[in-house]
């Protein structure tokens, strides 16, 4: 929205509606005193809540050109990440730009330009208030209209097909695309991603990813879907205590990679007990396919849309954790999961679904629905006791119990 330097000047001269706002800085010191936190996040979360819009900071009310001293932006940069990030709930992720625009004198200063979209999401303060934008001011939503706005936004999308404004078509790993979707002569490349909806065009026709396409080949789908990520981390003991940690890692990277690095860091540490007899029998904790498998589900059918919440993998000696973000549906309970098939996020399983898996040699996904009775079974048959499934508010815990070694005394090792 008003991507030129021109067509921004024309709009100072038109002054704020309901798609612009003007926002002076004011310092005491190293401290902004103005806009506060808060009252920036309202108007953020209201051009979210509406049809989006676009706030330049350092333009006073008037709509003349007040800047913003070099020194000083990397500060209000800041300041207004986090404005975004803490006081709006879920937080929004503008786009951010920094132009040089002429004061009253001529003389070209700094300005910051904050674009927001209209989200996918209901977005309040952390106050706890809900604003739209009506005109050239915030307002709050009654609670008809709240309603009708958490209805509305519900019913018109599909999470992971939704497209990510901060995102380039650049964040894409161009091998991973063209081993998924070869270049072909009848049809552009960037045409056949469209149809498989990897990517799509914005309101300005730009190409950008979808959630699922940023998250199966994205480089790096953390950097701009904070939450997309592994956190895993192996435990002396079977408490959860800091100097009981004796490996951890951020596991990221495109999705089918974190999948591999995190039944890596399973395998690497768990235990394997091993018998001599005429020959070498190992005995490990976790039956690798059941926690593949596991970690498969985990990443597949998580509740991308909760800001903040990843997955997490928790290894102790006598048992593993995997929390996953996000409820479960509701025709779906813990009694009859294993017997029925669900999917959060259709087009990120379609595409897992035709990538091949270096532990098992097959697609991550297959269309079977026998995955949780895998678990099940598989980890029941070398630990004797049934995985369990448990709902900890908005995230579902799965617990595979540790098998017990067969050691004899004489002749037992451990690695």
């Amino acid at each position: 929205m008003f991507d030129t330097i021109q067509e921004i000047i024309d709009r100072l001269k038109l002054g704020e509606d309901s798609f612009v706002e003007f926002k002076e800085v004011k310092f005491s010191g190293e401290k902004i005193t103005d806009p506060h936190a808060e009252s920036l996040a309202g108007e953020i979360c209201a051009f979210a809540n509406t049809a989006g819009g676009v706030i330049l900071v350092g333009v006073d009310d008037n709509g003349l050109i007040q800047g913003i001293s070099r020194e000083k932006l990397s500060l209000v940069e800041n300041y207004i990440s986090n404005a975004c990030r803490n006081n709006c709930r879920p937080p929004v992720l503008p786009l951010m730009q920094t132009l040089m625009l002429p004061d009253a004198t001529g003389t070209n200063q700094p300005i910051i330009k904050i674009d927001v979209a209209k989200s996918v999401f209901v977005h309040q303060t952390s106050g706890g208030r809900y604003f739209q934008r009506l005109g050239v001011t915030k307002v709050d939503l009654t609670p008809q209209e709240l309603a009708r706005l958490f209805q509305q936004r519900e019913q018109s999308f599909v999470f992971d097909e939704q497209i990510i404004r901060q995102a380039a078509f650049d964040d894409l790993n161009r091998k991973l695309l063209k081993n998924f979707a070869p270049e072909s002569r009848h049809l552009p490349w960037e045409k056949i991603l469209e149809n498989k909806r990897i990517v799509s065009r914005d309101e300005q026709n730009v190409l950008r990813p979808s959630v699922a396409g940023l998250l199966a080949f994205g480089d790096s789908p953390e950097q701009l879907l904070p939450s997309a990520y592994i956190e895993a981390a192996a435990y002396r003991g079977v408490e959860m205590a800091s100097a009981a940690v004796i490996d951890s890692k951020k596991i990221t990277g495109p999705l089918h990679q974190q999948i591999d690095d995190a039944v890596n860091f399973v395998e690497r540490n768990m235990k394997v007990a091993s018998i001599k007899t005429v020959g070498r029998q190992d005995f490990p904790q976790y039956d690798i396919l059941a926690v593949h498998e596991a970690i498969v589900n985990a990443a597949a059918h998580r509740d991308y849309s909760i800001a903040g919440s990843k997955i997490r993998l928790f290894l102790f000696d006598d048992r593993l954790e995997i929390y996953s973000p996000g409820k479960l549906p509701n025709t779906i309970t813990l009694e009859n999961m294993a017997d029925r098939q669900f999917t959060r996020n259709q087009l990120l399983v379609s595409f897992l679904s035709r990538q091949t898996s270096p532990h098992t040699g097959r697609y991550y996904i297959e269309a079977r629905g026998e995955g949780v009775r895998l678990i099940i079974e598989r980890s029941e048959a070398i630990s004797e006791k049934q995985p369990q499934y448990r709902l900890l508010g908005d995230e579902l815990l799965l617990t595979i119990w540790a098998a017990l070694p067969p050691f004899s005394k004489n002749n037992e090792e451990a690695h």
